[in-house]
């Protein structure tokens, strides 16, 4: 038989029972659309979390912190608890005293409600933030200026506000030199962030920034742990350059050269590796429900192949006493199965953009439809198909034609 032919003769065959046809691919469908709605859902979070990631920790720059940031050292993380927090006096000896660092910043946050003639923000993630932070994490201010070392010496009461903060209080770029409330204290506002967008929802504007020495003494607590992030100087490499921070604060924290680090180094890079690490994992999850789905979806293309070789013996055994040879036979049903299964993978990757996109736009996830998934989607549900196709159709070829040619 021709190409043409057995298309033919497999569409017909498939339109002969079109329910059955459908309810068969449906296993099929499902396989396919949970691999493009997952892994789309896993690709748009990685893409917009590394981001984020680039916007919020410079390539060259390195943060110190107690926590462990990875996701798969549970033992790391517990003990991570029991270690001494960072504190100002750390950072203030590592600005100090290191060489290889073009500028050294340190941070600690709490939350609050910020208020301005009647009107309130609440839930504001309240930064302390050191004048040198401006230089080191590179954030842009759109209007105003930022807090100077002056300023942080003198505990004033400056503040710099971030767009979702300054838009619930309706104040604009005109508006530098108003007075808000911070937690009940009086603060000149003397600048406005860039907007940052939000993550999985949650705003990265709303907060507002104060001079380290003024969050402090108003809104520290004995325990507040603080964020040290280092910016190598020009020509130094980062190696070198975290070297010189944990030996220095190994030294400060009186560690013997036999006790492990009792604080972590985090780069963009090591942050990146591990929420990649994280995703993998989820992404393996996925595909791990998806080929569960294919595997179902083909048992059902097999017994319903089955059932078909079953019906048709009859036509099986007209067909080889007119000369249709096993090959021949089995071809045709193997075509039947992969065209169904093909069937049920486009009809699942439809579905499955639609729902990414429906995803994307009706929720927070980033979601967006990945390449590779729907190259590997469709082209799955095609070996399904044929894999499962293989034993009804060496079954419908042994048939004896003379007997199938009796058969009832």
């Amino acid at each position: 038989m021709r190409q043409g032919e057995i298309v033919s003769a497999a569409l017909g065959s498939l339109r002969s029972n079109p329910v059955r046809s459908l309810l068969t691919a449906f296993g099929v469908t499902v396989g396919v659309m949970a691999v493009v709605v997952l892994v789309g859902v896993v690709a748009g979070i990685g893409g917009f979390v590394q981001q984020q990631f680039e916007s919020m920790l410079s390539a060259t720059a390195f943060s110190i912190s107690r926590h462990n940031p990875g996701f798969h050292d549970v033992e790391s993380m517990t003990r991570s608890r029991s270690w001494p927090s960072l504190t100002y006096s750390e950072a203030e000896a590592l600005f100090e005293y290191m060489t290889t660092a073009r500028a050294v910043s340190w941070s600690a946050n709490a939350s609050g409600t910020v208020i301005r003639h009647g009107l309130s923000a609440g839930g504001v993630q309240i930064q302390g933030l050191s004048p040198s932070s401006e230089e080191v994490s590179g954030s842009e201010i759109t209007a105003g200026r930022f807090f100077n070392w002056a300023e942080d010496e003198a505990c004033s009461r400056v503040c710099i506000l971030g767009s979702g903060v300054a838009e619930a209080l309706l104040l604009t770029r005109d508006s530098l030199g108003t007075s808000v409330l911070i937690e009940g204290h009086r603060f000149t506002v003397i600048g406005l962030n860039k907007a940052a967008g939000s993550v999985m929802g949650r705003s990265l504007d709303d907060n507002v920034s104060v001079p380290f020495s003024t969050f402090r003494n108003l809104f520290s607590r004995p325990d507040t742990d603080v964020r040290i992030t280092v910016l190598p100087a020009e020509g130094v490499g980062m190696e070198t350059c975290r070297e010189e921070a944990v030996q220095l604060l190994r030294r400060l924290r009186g560690l013997t050269s036999e006790e492990d680090d009792n604080f972590y180094i985090v780069t963009q890079e090591s942050a990146l590796s591990s929420i990649n690490e994280l995703l993998s994992g989820v992404a393996a999850v996925t595909i791990g429900i998806a080929a569960i789905s294919l595997l179902v979806g083909g048992i059902g293309i097999m017994n319903i192949t089955l059932v078909s070789v079953s019906e048709r013996t009859t036509e099986i055994g007209t067909r080889r006493a007119l000369g249709a040879t096993r090959g021949n036979v089995v071809v045709q049903f193997l075509a039947e199965a992969v065209m169904v299964s093909t069937i049920g993978g486009l009809i699942g990757l439809l579905l499955g953009i639609l729902a990414v996109l429906g995803v994307s736009r009706l929720t927070p996830l980033p979601a967006a439809v990945s390449g590779w998934s729907v190259v590997a989607a469709l082209g799955f549900s095609g070996i399904v198909g044929l894999l499962f196709g293989v034993f009804p159709a060496w079954k419908a070829s042994r048939l004896v034609p003379m007997e199938a040619l009796r058969h009832e």
